[in-house]
C-alpha cells in the first residue's frame, strides 16, 4: 500500500467514526509518521536522479 493510501484512508477514519482523544491522537501521529515517511522516499528518488544525471556525460 503507499503512503498517500494509507494516509487517505486515516484521514477518512477520523472523519466519518467517533473516536476517543487517544485514538484521535494515535491515528493523527500515524499520519504524521506516513507523511514523513513519503516525504523521505521522495527525498531518495530525487537525490537518486541527480546522481544518475550528473553520472551521465
Amino acid at each position: 500500500m503507499e503512503y498517500k493510501e494509507a494516509m487517505a484512508i486515516l484521514q477518512a477514519l477520523l472523519e466519518r467514526h467517533q473516536l476517543g482523544a487517544e485514538e484521535k491522537e494515535a491515528v493523527v501521529t500515524a499520519i504524521g509518521v506516513l507523511s514523513w515517511a513519503s516525504l523521505s522516499e521522495s527525498r531518495l528518488k530525487a537525490q537518486k536522479a541527480k546522481r544518475d544525471k550528473s553520472a551521465e556525460w
